[in-house]
């Protein structure tokens, strides 16, 4: 049998660590249970974050969005311009950028499959990269325009419905679902993350994935992320046990998202940033929840 780019990320994916014993709530209530989360991921009683990290990953896509748009975030983060860049210094929060050669676009998902298996499989690697640092709590997001167009055409090849379920946008949407499903690219989610994720979502999975491995929490960020981590959700639920949803955004298909994936957030600001941004809001309910113990 021939090998498969993705045969390293299914290996990785087929038996990952359990998390620790969780302490029994005392109360029913939301902070309980964050707090209860954190001591069965990070193994620290009483819990704490001391080391979280944003770690957001900038892709492009050919024909979507303004030219050069990836590009003029990542200045703006690396200048210390960009929203979250004041939200995760509040927060006492490392934060990185990964471009994922921006100025070499991806082809439209409408007209052409993404990544090829091992550009996809390469890429979910590098995404891996988050956790060199060794945060003891991750927020993967994404740098990108257009995220929800990006996120609603891997919700509706994962999940169905209709595509004005997941987006504002359905022609396209359906146009480029329909392009992979005629390329047989949707019986497996690997292949539906190739075929539509961008290099973005590719390395969003690859850091969701090796902090599962790692047993280190993520909160999930925007709609972008949140389709990222459907991916391993399609692959087995038990691949998200580390993650919480840190907030449903303004994107159309983000809350229908995050209930497909059973993962109810944590806040609801109508946030229309990607980029970090309510992840980084929702560390500081995190925090507070260590506290509230």
């Amino acid at each position: 049998m021939t090998a498969s780019p993705f045969d390293d990320i299914r290996a990785l994916a087929s038996s990952p660590p359990a998390a620790g014993a969780a302490p029994a709530l005392v109360q029913s209530d939301r902070l309980a249970e964050i707090s209860s989360w954190l001591t069965a991921w990070t193994g620290k009683t009483p819990p704490a974050v001391n080391r979280p990290v944003v770690a957001l990953y900038a892709g492009a896509r050919q024909g979507v969005g303004p030219r050069g748009y990836a590009r003029d975030r990542l200045e703006a983060v690396a200048s210390g311009g960009a929203t979250v860049c004041r939200l995760a210094g509040a927060q006492g929060a490392g934060l990185e950028a990964f471009d994922l050669a921006v100025d070499r676009p991806t082809p439209n998902a409408v007209d052409k499959a993404a990544m090829s298996e091992k550009e996809c499989a390469a890429t979910m690697a590098f995404g891996m990269e988050a956790l060199a640092k060794q945060p003891d709590l991750l927020i993967p997001g994404v740098i990108a325009a257009e995220t929800d167009m990006i996120a609603s055409c891997v919700a509706l090849a994962l999940f169905g419905g209709e595509a004005s379920d997941w987006t504002d946008a359905p022609d396209l949407v359906v146009a480029a679902v329909e392009r992979a499903r005629e390329e047989g690219g949707l019986g497996d989610p690997l292949q539906v993350l190739r075929q539509l994720g961008g290099r973005e979502t590719a390395a969003v999975a690859g850091a969701i994935l090796a902090a599962r491995v790692q047993t280190i929490p993520v909160l999930l960020d925007g709609y972008a992320a949140c389709a990222a981590a459907a991916v391993l959700y399609k692959i087995d639920p038990g691949l998200l046990d580390h993650c919480i949803a840190a907030h449903a955004g303004a994107a159309k298909g983000h809350a229908r998202l995050l209930a497909a994936i059973d993962k109810p957030p944590l806040l609801a600001l109508d946030i229309v940033d990607e980029e970090g941004v309510g992840g980084a809001l929702a560390l500081a309910l995190v925090k507070l929840a260590c506290e509230a113990r």
